[in-house]
């Protein structure tokens, strides 16, 4: 790092104290170049009607990286876990990418996996569209026994008018566990007349994780 590049981040602590957990630099939540190595080499997997594009398995340092972007509001921490999955799948033939919504009711302060879907924007160069709603309020699938999470109604998800016609998508969340959602998701897109080119997620488990 140069010294100017030290200075704003020096900065950066003193305005939003921070510092990196794994080389313990100031200002920054992680370091790109020390998340890269935990997501080398990164792991495509099989959705039946959707491919996965997903960073590792949802164990060790991958799932505290996840669990302090979801339930500890750390957005910062999110956009650069985005930025480094960017960095090691290449551009897919994509227009966009979508972000899997929160659920109605939800009490989060932002939606992590449009936090990631911006990460990833920067290094792909491609616009983040809010393209997808839940139709109901409904359970997190987290907090759902597996039977449930793959019972979800067909229409779970359905598309937000007019934003996602004619382009190709690639569905982003934070966790893929049974991939349902990322299904439905898929599916919604394609009603909306949009198609799913493949969906990426910082990490996949395919048990029920917290």
């Amino acid at each position: 790092m140069s010294i100017p590049e030290t200075l704003l981040a020096f900065a950066g602590h003193l305005l939003w104290p921070a510092a990196c957990p794994l080389c313990g630099a100031l200002g920054v939540p992680v370091c790109l170049e020390c998340l890269l190595p935990l997501l080398n080499p990164p792991l495509a997997e099989d959705l039946g009607p959707v491919k996965l594009w997903t960073g590792g398995r949802h164990e060790g340092l991958l799932r505290e990286f996840a669990l302090e972007m979801k339930y500890g509001g750390n957005r910062p921490l999110a956009l650069v876990m985005g930025r480094a999955l960017g960095r090691i799948f290449p551009p897919p033939e994509a227009d966009c990418l979508v972000p899997v919504p929160l659920h109605r009711g939800s009490t989060r302060i932002y939606n992590q996996s449009a936090a990631l879907a911006s990460g990833i924007a920067r290094e792909w160069n491609l616009p983040v569209i809010d393209g997808l709603l839940w139709r109901e309020e409904r359970s997190t699938q987290t907090a759902l026994p597996e039977e449930q999470r793959r019972n979800m109604p067909s229409d779970a998800l359905a598309p937000r008018r007019g934003r996602i016609a004619g382009k190709r998508a690639v569905l982003v969340d934070d966790v893929a566990t049974t991939g349902t959602t990322l299904r439905r998701a898929a599916s919604a897109l394609e009603r909306g007349g949009g198609r799913t080119v493949l969906a990426m997620t910082w990490t996949h488990s395919p048990k029920a994780s917290p």
